[in-house]
């Protein structure tokens, strides 16, 4: 069956969109490497060798962790860069994949108490790439050469190791259950897998034409954001899609929670877009990013927090 496919080309329509400035920020001690959000509370990694962690709501910081300087490739010491964050919220548990010597990466586990354990180790030559919990058990682990692996925790094992394409990996994002992952890479194919077996259930190839990177995915629908200038969002029961284009790469983008929004990091001015995601209309656009944007979580449909490539957090409230 032929897909059906909507193109809107998003800056003919920004000048007609509320302007919304940041309603509050918070700083961290180095530029943003990754930030997951769970209810009030945000984690962060930074390049300056901490794992914070935020109330966003109250603004106050909860706890950090300060890692060791690392050595690189001259002797000199340096901050290692926090790569990956993670947290499961039913067990309190949170991992921290940070960066070793000569490039190469540890992935640390720490329980509700804090204690620390190492789950794989720097010596293990592992590409890890972005690694996110399943299941308090579990972790999903991308490497660089885009295979998945579904992890088990106590056992320190992995359960199956799946190569999904030749490509470099870029993103992924599970759906709401857990059960299912949408996974793209350097040629813009986009993969849905099957967590539990690693199985492939849909393949989507050319419409993005180049690396995308970041993927969202909400309420069955799919949002990547490519180097091709295209957001693409894709409803997977319709198996159809809809591109959004632009005139600069989309770096960032995010869908609330029905995916009847999708807000994109549209131009160089790092400004993010509220799309409605069914006609494509903009909403209104968010300006005060001061780098490249590298997520965005929807709160709710009415307050926005998102990061980008240097040290601030920014909430946004939608009209």
């Amino acid at each position: 069956m032929k897909r059906l496919f909507t193109i809107l080309f998003a800056p003919l329509f920004l000048l007609a969109a509320t302007t919304i400035k940041p309603a509050d920020t918070i700083e961290v001690d180095g530029n943003i490497m990754d930030s997951v959000l769970y209810g009030d509370t945000i984690f962060v990694g930074t390049d300056a060798g901490t794992f914070e962690i935020f109330n966003w709501n109250t603004k106050k910081l909860i706890s950090k962790i300060v890692y060791p300087k690392i050595e690189d490739f001259m002797g000199d010491l340096m901050n290692p860069k926090i790569l990956g964050v993670d947290y499961d919220p039913k067990s309190g548990a949170k991992v921290a994949q940070v960066e070793a010597k000569d490039g190469q990466r540890n992935l640390y586990y720490y329980d509700k108490s804090g204690k620390i354990s190492t789950l794989i180790d720097e010596h293990m030559h592992l590409p890890m790439r972005e690694v996110r919990f399943v299941d308090s058990d579990h972790l999903l682990i991308a490497t660089m050469g885009n295979e998945i692996m579904l992890f088990d925790i106590p056992q320190k094992r992995v359960i199956y190791r799946k190569q999904l394409s030749e490509s470099v990996f870029s993103d992924y994002q599970m759906d709401e259950t857990h059960t299912k992952v949408a996974s793209s890479c350097e040629s813009g194919a986009l993969f849905i897998t099957d967590i539990k077996n690693g199985k492939t259930i849909k393949k989507y190839f050319d419409i993005n034409k180049d690396n995308v990177f970041k993927v969202d995915f909400k309420n069955h629908h799919v949002l990547t954001c490519g180097k091709d200038k295209r957001a693409v969002i894709y409803n997977l029961p319709a198996d159809s899609h809809k591109i959004i284009m632009s005139d600069f790469f989309i770096y960032a983008g995010g869908l609330n929670a029905d995916a009847s929004l999708a807000a994109i990091q549209i131009d160089e001015q790092n400004t993010i877009a509220i799309y409605d995601a069914n006609d494509l209309a903009i909403q209104s656009k968010l300006v005060g990013h001061q780098s490249t944007v590298n997520n965005i979580f929807f709160i709710d449909d009415k307050t926005i927090i998102s990061t980008s490539d240097d040290n601030k957090i920014l909430i946004w409230r939608l009209p």
